[in-house]
């Protein structure tokens, strides 16, 4: 294996909202740390706005046109290809996925997508060329992420606002 790889995203996060890039009012160490480290892409742009079809090019590195997912709502195929997956194979590498995936609609009320099934069922993948995945996402009632709350401070949930129905 070679280098080790962290792949941060945002999610509606600006180039300029970070002190290493020019922003001066919030305090960004951590994240300017990395930037200095590391690279930082001054004049990346990505192929979509939209989360599911950004991230999905990211994973694949396919254009929207190649991948299909054009709009929130619309999975990625399940045969699509990833880039975790080729450093796995190829390169040996270990890969894990903590946050947001969201290459699966999150609205999911017959449970079919994986990402949706996941912490009910105990599980962390292997998914998607991922060996390991801690999911979360907006709200705090579905995923991993939901089940480490459950687990260590259930009474935290009364402070999130309820965007999504359990049932």
């Amino acid at each position: 294996m070679g280098r080790k790889i962290l792949f941060i995203t945002t999610d509606q996060m600006r180039f300029d909202a970070i002190g290493a890039n020019g922003q001066k009012v919030a305090r960004t160490p951590a994240i300017d740390a990395l930037a200095s480290a590391g690279i930082n892409y001054t004049r990346a742009h990505n192929q979509n706005v939209v989360c599911m079809p950004a991230r999905s090019t990211m994973i694949t590195g396919q254009y929207v046109s190649t991948h299909g997912v054009w709009m929130n709502g619309v999975p990625l195929p399940e045969d699509a290809p990833s880039v975790a997956q080729y450093l796995h194979d190829k390169a040996g590498y270990k890969t894990a996925l903590i946050g947001k995936a969201h290459f699966e609609p999150f609205i999911d009320p017959k449970q079919q997508f994986y990402e949706s099934q996941m912490a009910r069922k105990g599980e962390h993948g292997p998914h998607r060329g991922f060996d390991y995945m801690e999911l979360a996402t907006h709200s705090p009632l579905i995923l991993h992420y939901a089940e480490w709350i459950r687990k260590n401070d259930p009474d935290a949930f009364a402070y999130f606002y309820q965007n999504l129905n359990e049932k």
